[in-house]
């Protein structure tokens, strides 16, 4: 065979094309992989979201518990 640069003669057309062909592979799954995750990300931000409204509903409603517990023992 023939050595595509000098001092290559361990790596031949084929093998330079197979590591070529794997490079791209990883990169396409690893894109791929990214788009996923910031899929996730954003369900998580909007969920994330959802719960703190949920807490602050709570606070308040268990605001008002107390205040009703304190006008009750008042009285």
């Amino acid at each position: 065979m023939i050595p595509i640069f000098e001092g290559m003669d361990a790596l031949t057309t084929f093998e330079i094309l197979s590591l070529a062909g794997a490079i791209i592979g990883v990169y396409t799954k690893l894109t791929g992989e990214i788009g996923k995750l910031k899929g996730r990300v954003v369900a998580l931000e909007k969920t994330e979201t959802e719960v703190k409204t949920m807490l602050v509903e709570l606070l308040a409603s268990v605001q008002e518990i107390k205040i009703l517990l304190a006008k009750k023992g008042i009285e």
